[in-house]
């Protein structure tokens, strides 16, 4: 993963989850996967691709 993200320049947070276990925290089975965390460290999962106005509206709610 770390390889693949210096490959190509990638900026965005990263979490290094060889262990599974921020997966498994918040129930992420696969990906892609999202988990938009809130202020309160509440979370939601979205299993699956997000186009812009998708992830646009999730980031909002917690905005």
């Amino acid at each position: 993963m770390i390889a693949f993200i210096d490959k190509h320049g990638l900026t965005f947070p990263s979490v290094d989850d060889q262990r599974g276990e921020v997966f498994a925290s918040f129930g992420v089975t696969g990906q892609p996967a999202w988990v938009f965390v809130d202020e309160s460290g509440d979370g939601k999962r979205v299993m699956g691709s997000l186009d812009p106005d998708q992830l646009d509206e999730l980031i909002a709610e917690i905005a």
